[in-house]
């Protein structure tokens, strides 16, 4: 975890920022590591705390047990997100499996009467109805490297370092195998605004099922393409977090 980051119970990375007067909220990709995101936090500037999910299994949490079911890690953090506390309004931002946990903590919180955050941002990720299952969990260590070298989002070194992907490879598997669990159940619309970010060379999100996203919502939201495949929230990192900050207002 980088310097001045601060683990609050066992759900929430934070970057302290006194005198904020908004915070995101970031839900990792599959296997992502919250020290990924907190570099974030200075690109936000001064007005915008940064918090990031942190699932059992990696970064602080590593010697636990990792997730199994997708819902029961997102109960929890709905819980996390409840006891916040602060005046500044929340916001969430979720990238391919973490749009997802991300969809399903705001529904819990729906259903849980708790208080919603102003702003949800699905990014990279088909409408959850329209997923597809994928038993990339159980490939050979040799077939899963080379999903991986497909997939991008590894870097070449660490798929060619055999310690690090002897740290890497179990988070992975285990989100893989949570994510191929879970089951679009329909329910109630969500009553945030939803936003969805999508990349133009996305050959894993294609654009027919990305506006399926709109119908979880009763509150209005937009479109927004990017340049980039499936890992253009780092590709063009600079470009959207200045429209995450005009989103957020």
């Amino acid at each position: 975890m980088t310097t001045g980051a601060t683990l609050q119970g066992d759900w929430l990375a934070h970057v302290p920022k006194p005198g904020a007067t908004r915070r995101l909220v970031v839900f990792p990709y599959a296997g992502g590591n919250p020290s990924a995101f907190l570099g974030w936090s200075a690109a936000l500037g001064p007005e915008t705390a940064l918090s990031v999910v942190t699932l059992p299994g990696r970064g602080p949490r590593r010697r636990e047990p990792q997730p199994q079911d997708l819902r029961a890690e997102a109960r929890q953090i709905a819980a996390a997100l409840s006891r916040l506390g602060g005046p500044e309004p929340c916001h969430v931002f979720g990238h391919s499996m973490g749009a997802v946990l991300a969809f399903e903590t705001l529904r819990a919180m729906t259903l849980m009467h708790l208080p919603l955050p102003r702003l949800f941002v699905a990014s990279g990720c088909r409408w959850p109805a329209a997923m597809e299952k994928d038993d990339l969990h159980l490939l050979p260590e040799p077939q899963f490297r080379d999903r991986l070298r497909t997939l991008g989002g590894t870097p070449a070194e660490v798929l060619a370092h055999e310690e690090l992907m002897a740290l890497v490879t179990p988070v992975l598997r285990a989100d893989f195998a949570m994510l191929n669990r879970y089951d679009y159940r329909p329910s109630i619309r969500l009553p945030v605004p939803l936003h969805l970010f999508a990349g133009r060379r996305d050959e894993r999100v294609p654009a027919s099922d990305v506006e399926g996203w709109f119908g979880e919502s009763s509150a209005p939201g937009q479109l927004h393409w990017f340049d980039g495949g499936h890992f253009f929230l780092h590709e063009e990192q600079d470009l959207l977090i200045a429209r995450l900050k005009a989103l957020m207002g």
